[in-house]
């Protein structure tokens, strides 16, 4: 699976999408990266493999998780300006703003499931938000190259 590099699809913004399709979307997420060759990679967002859906997949502690419909709820008031390199802009990279801290909430169950709450918040802190803002960018359409 290819890493798109085209803006023209990295800057729509992504659509929501069903719990079990989302899970469907982040196992390929997964496999292109670890059976393709960006073994270097910490995070990959739906579009950055040309779908359009709010799916990513993040390298967290050092260990893969997925993200479906994430939104960042709250941040820190105090940020770091961070330089960023992306699987899209490759020997590339750019110095962004992000913040220190942030808490999002993302899906984690079915819509139909009864057992309890769909969604989830977890809060980030240090390079872990960071990886974590990079990739929400991604899903809105926001690169490092074209953020404000």
């Amino acid at each position: 699976m290819r890493i798109t590099k085209n803006r023209e699809i990295l800057e729509k913004k992504c659509e929501g999408i069903y719990y079990t399709e989302g899970i469907i979307i982040a196992n390929k997420l997964i496999n292109a990266v670890i059976f393709g060759k960006h073994k270097s990679c910490i995070g990959l967002a739906h579009n950055q493999i040309g779908g359009n859906k709010n799916v990513f997949i993040a390298k967290i502690n050092n260990k893969w998780r997925c993200f479906i419909n994430a939104s960042i709820i709250n941040h820190s008031k105090d940020y770091i300006i961070h330089k960023e390199s992306c699987m899209s802009f490759p020997k590339k990279s750019n110095k962004v703003k992000r913040y220190n801290s942030i808490t999002i909430e993302y899906q984690v169950k079915a819509r139909n499931d009864v057992t309890g709450n769909m969604f989830e918040t977890e809060t980030f802190e240090g390079f872990n938000a960071c990886i974590i803002q990079h990739e929400i960018d991604h899903l809105k359409g926001i690169h490092i190259f074209n953020k404000k």
